[in-house]
C-alpha cells in the first residue's frame, strides 16, 4: 500500500488543509497518514480562529508516523508560525522522506493569514531547500520572490527566484489567471506548462490542497515530477468542476476518479 504523509492544518469545514488532502489520498488509492499542525473554526465564510498545536507534539507526531509507517512521500500545507515550521523542517531534515511537497499556504481564501509573516523567511531558509517541489499559487509566489505575481511572465520571473532557495522543482498554479488556468513547473533548466480554459466556478475552496496532496499521490506511485504534475493538474481540474455549495459561502472542490 502506497501512504502519503499530509502535515497542514484541520479545517472544520471540510473543503481545505487535512481534511481536503485526506480524501484526495483515498480517492486516488493511497493510504493517508496525517500530522495536524494547527485547528481552525471556519465554515464557508471564513476563518473565525486558530489554535497552534504546540511544536513538540507536532514533532511527536512525525516521528510516530515516519517510525513506524514510512510515507513514500510527504506534503506540508498550512503550518502556522515559525516555531511549527522550524520544527517541521528539522524533523523532515533528519529523516529526508522519499518526495516531499510543499505548499507554502500563507492565505486562506477569504483572507485570513495563515502563516505568520517572520515564517516566510524560515520557510525559504529551512523547508524549501528540503523540497522536491512547491508548488505555490500566484499569490504566495509572489511573498516567496517578493515581487507581485498576476501573469505568466511574472509567473515566469518567480519560478527562477523561488528555484533560488532550493527546491528541486518548483510549479507555479495558475487558477487565479484571467481567462485560463495555466500551472508552470520549472526544474532550473526548463519550463513546461498544464493549462486549460477557466472554470467558471466559485466553490474552489482547497484546490491549492488538493492539487499538493495528489501531487505528492502521483510521486508516491513513482510517477516522474513532470508526469505528476500533469496528472495533478487534470485531477485538481475536475475537483473543481465538481465543486459545491456546502453552506452560505463559496463551496468547496470534490475531489473525485
Amino acid at each position: 500500500m502506497i501512504k502519503v504523509l499530509t502535515i497542514a492544518g484541520s479545517d472544520s469545514g471540510g473543503g481545505a488543509g487535512i481534511q481536503a488532502d485526506i480524501k484526495t489520498i483515498f480517492t486516488l488509492g493511497a493510504y493517508p497518514l496525517t500530522v495536524i499542525c494547527a485547528l481552525t473554526a471556519q465554515n464557508s465564510l471564513g476563518v473565525d480562529s486558530i489554535l497552534k498545536v504546540p511544536p513538540d507534539f507536532v514533532v511527536a507526531q512525525l516521528d510516530g508516523v515516519i517510525n513506524d509507517m514510512s510515507p513514500h512521500a510527504a506534503k506540508t500545507g498550512m503550518l502556522f508560525n515559525a516555531d511549527v515550521l522550524e520544527a517541521v523542517a528539522r524533523t523532515l531534515g533528519r529523516y529526508r522522506l522519499p518526495s516531499l511537497v510543499v505548499d507554502p499556504v500563507i492565505l486562506s481564501s477569504t483572507g485570513k493569514a495563515l502563516l505568520k509573516s517572520d515564517a516566510v523567511t524560515l520557510m525559504r531558509e529551512q523547508l524549501l531547500p528540503l523540497a522536491t517541489v512547491v508548488t505555490p499559487n500566484l499569490h504566495e509566489a509572489g511573498v516567496l520572490s517578493g515581487k507581485k505575481v498576476s501573469n505568466m511572465q511574472e509567473m515566469v520571473a518567480a519560478a527562477k527566484r523561488i528555484k533560488e532557495f532550493g527546491p528541486a522543482n518548483v510549479i507555479i498554479t495558475g487558477g487565479h489567471l484571467e481567462r485560463e488556468c495555466v500551472d508552470i513547473l520549472y526544474d532550473g533548466e526548463e519550463f513546461y506548462h498544464f493549462g486549460g480554459p477557466e472554470i467558471d466556478s466559485e466553490h474552489t475552496h482547497g484546490s491549492g490542497c488538493v492539487f499538493s496532496a495528489a501531487l505528492a499521490t502521483f510521486l508516491a506511485m513513482g510517477n516522474s515530477v513532470i508526469k505528476g504534475a500533469e496528472m495533478a493538474h487534470d485531477f485538481t481540474r475536475k475537483a473543481v468542476s465538481k465543486g459545491f455549495r456546502v453552506g452560505k459561502g463559496p463551496g468547496a472542490v470534490q475531489p473525485a476518479i
